[in-house]
């Protein structure tokens, strides 16, 4: 068994999956953003100690860039005091076993990519749009990562504006734009994204994906507008396949795979 971890800006998951990727146990608690980073962790040493029994290995997705040759975090630009933390140091001394620790997207990624809505195909790109943006770039199974990180859709720009600015769930939420309008903006990254990457498929995520025709029409639309057109017919547009607990079982896979 293998457990599998999300630290988000809104919500933290740990989940048991098995060496299919199958969710066996999973608890859910909401972030209190105000009690920052020392917040986050107190709730984790609450809740997992308890799911560890069996467990081989842990696998982390967080919510911000990561370092993943050392498990340390860049950035959370959600929640306080992440910059710089040794998260897979602190994993490690907290509970013991071996930890790998990943963008929260890329995690999602990689599971879609492997067992999800992206599943058989060598060239897949993923991106969620929640309470922030994030993508990920999955080839022949992997994930591909820059330096540390790449595919940060969220903070390409659109329209002389950021993308997470204007699109996220939060920005949706402030009156900033309605979901068509994100739709739209959105569209415009894929677009530029697959005229690029050249992908089989891109696969959607996220809570604001969910919003159903009235995301996924002028999505469509946006990118069929503008992405190369020699490219058009080469790639489809899905919804992501694996819900609420994407990221635990991206977690947990690049656990098993330690």
């Amino acid at each position: 068994m293998y457990l599998g971890v999300e630290i988000g800006g809104t919500k933290l998951q740990a989940g048991v999956c098995d060496a299919r990727g199958r969710v066996k146990r999973i608890v859910r608690l909401p972030v209190v953003r105000q009690a920052g980073r020392a917040g986050i962790l107190r709730q984790l040493q609450m809740v997992i100690p308890d799911l560890l029994t069996g467990v081989r290995a842990i696998g982390v997705g967080f919510g911000g860039p990561v370092d993943v040759e050392t498990g340390r975090v860049v950035k959370s630009h959600q929640v306080a005091g992440w910059s710089g933390f040794e998260l897979k140091k602190w994993f490690r001394r907290e509970f013991g076993l071996p930890v790998v620790v990943e963008n929260d997207s890329n995690c999602a990624g990689l599971a879609e990519a492997r067992l999800g809505a992206g599943k058989g195909k060598r060239r897949v790109l993923y991106f969620n749009v929640g309470t922030g943006i994030g993508g990920a770039l999955v080839l022949d199974g992997e994930i591909y990562n820059g330096r540390f990180g790449a595919m940060e859709l969220g903070h390409t720009w659109v329209e002389g504006r950021r993308l997470e600015e204007v699109v996220s769930g939060l920005a949706i939420e402030r009156g900033v734009s309605t979901v068509s309008e994100a739709a739209r903006y959105v569209g415009v990254a894929v677009a530029n994204a697959v005229t690029l990457l050249n992908p089989e498929v891109v696969v959607v995520g996220g809570g604001v994906a969910r919003a159903g025709a009235k995301f996924y029409r002028p999505l469509r639309a946006t990118v069929r507008r503008f992405v190369l057109p020699v490219f058009r017919g080469n790639f489809r547009i899905a919804p992501a396949k694996l819900g609420e607990n994407v990221v635990v079982v991206g977690a947990a896979v690049l656990a098993k795979d330690l």
